[in-house]
């Protein structure tokens, strides 16, 4: 049989590849969703974005990042201007923090931004093999999943 029965949908290594890896979830999630996404057990990061209270709700920690706005193409705090690995870093110490007690114990990190920023956050988490050898990218819907 030529079939490959457990072969993921894609080759991306950022993908999660199901309960067996062992690295700790990433879910990219639109601002619009948010509020229908918070997990207790989870990471919520706001990505250039402020979030209102009913978008906080129900996470198990909520945290905001943006970049200087210096050098930026339109406004420099979206995630798709980030450059130099800046969010790469910023997703390493959250690593650091976790384990050192620091913040929330998180199993899942929830990475929610503006639907125009998609891409360009893509392009940066897939460029940091740091970041993909520590988080895996699971899809969450059809509308806002990962194009890896």
């Amino acid at each position: 049989m030529l079939f490959q029965r457990a072969a993921s949908v894609s080759t991306s290594p950022l993908l999660w590849k199901g309960p067996e890896d062992r690295r700790i979830r990433l879910q990219l999630v639109s601002v619009e969703d948010a509020e229908g996404q918070a997990q207790s057990g989870s990471l919520a990061v706001f990505l250039g974005v402020q979030p209102s209270a009913a978008q906080q709700a129900g996470w198990g920690a909520v945290r905001t990042w943006s970049l200087p706005t210096q050098g930026a193409d339109h406004g420099g705090s979206c995630a798709c201007c980030q450059g130099g690995g800046q969010l790469g870093r910023f997703l390493i110490s959250l690593i650091q923090e976790r384990a050192r007690g620091k913040c929330v114990f998180f199993q899942t990190l929830c990475l929610i931004c503006l639907p125009q920023d998609r891409a360009g956050l893509m392009r940066a988490l897939q460029s940091d093999p740091l970041v993909f050898s520590l988080y895996g990218l699971e899809a969450v819907s059809s509308r806002f999943s990962c194009l890896c």
